[in-house]
């Protein structure tokens, strides 16, 4: 019984995992987004000027190692009446994949409405919110109200890339 004080805390989240619905294991991973015939974004794009002739088509992704989590607008089993809102005003909902980035990625030339790839997840992500100016390269992956799937995901270090 050398160990007998670490029963107690193992027993406890033991019986934590087990009594959250849809959390003990479980492994979400969000959906990509709808696939469209063609990108109606880069059809769109061709028709501006600024676009084909500032070389903005010719230049590379950038891409960047970053700090990654995940977050949810639910507090608790309350749901709020408002939809969650960004940081710039946007609607925060279940079938748009949006992220939170730290205020120095703005300064690298993210913005908002940007499209990023995230290293590990399908489809692309838009920058619709912004984290507090204590984060530092990361970004914050918008899970909508699985909590669950939030907290499985965790922190994680991975590649971004955007145009």
């Amino acid at each position: 019984m050398r160990n007998a004080h670490l029963l107690l805390p193992t027993v406890t989240l033991l019986v934590m995992a087990f009594a959250m619905p849809g959390c003990a294991g479980t492994k979400t991973v969000k959906s990509p987004p709808a696939q469209t015939a063609a990108a109606p974004d880069t059809l769109d794009r061709l028709a501006e000027p600024d676009f084909l002739f500032t070389g903005k088509g010719k230049r590379p992704g950038n891409s960047l190692r970053v700090k990654a989590l995940a977050y949810t607008c639910s507090v608790g089993k309350k749901k709020s009446k408002h939809t969650p809102r960004g940081a710039w005003g946007d609607l925060l909902t279940e079938e748009v994949n949006a992220v939170a980035v730290s205020p120095d990625l703005l300064d690298l030339g993210l913005d908002r409405g940007d499209l990023i790839t995230i290293e590990g997840l399908p489809g692309k992500y838009k920058v619709l919110d912004v984290m507090h100016s204590r984060h530092d390269k990361t970004i914050d992956i918008f899970y909508g109200d699985d909590r669950c799937g939030a907290m499985q995901w965790g922190k994680r270090s991975l590649t971004i890339t955007w145009q």
